[in-house]
């Protein structure tokens, strides 16, 4: 299953990409904070256009080593706005890359076929 779920304590401009499994769930995406609705967005989701834009690939995905031999992925829209980054770090930049591309998968399962008000889980 995938859900967006809010980040633990705070209002619900901070979100997670989580894939579920039977034992545990996996933070695929994860943001700070909200960009602007698209004209005609009137579902009052802050994390929505966000996971489009993942789902869509749509802004500049960096690849970028941390400093440590580990590597993180970020999404930036216009002006250099955060859209998304990865939760975690990555030993290489190819699993890097396609954590990315789980991420996008994931959005798209989020996205498709479900209503916007049914997303948001709050734990």
């Amino acid at each position: 299953m995938i859900a967006v779920v809010r980040a633990a304590g705070s209002d619900s401009t901070r979100w997670h990409l989580v894939r579920r499994t039977g034992v545990s769930a996996d933070v695929l995406a994860h943001a700070v904070a909200p960009l602007p609705a698209s004209p005609g967005d009137r579902c009052g989701q802050p994390w929505l256009p966000a996971v489009r834009k993942l789902r869509d690939g749509d802004g500049v995905m960096t690849v970028a080593a941390t400093g440590d031999g580990h590597f993180r992925w970020t999404l930036t829209g216009a002006h250099d706005a955060m859209v998304a980054e990865s939760p975690g770090v990555y030993r290489d930049a190819e699993a890097c890359r396609e954590s990315f591309r789980a991420a996008q998968d994931a959005a798209r399962l989020a996205l498709g076929g479900r209503q916007h008000h049914d997303l948001l889980r709050v734990p």
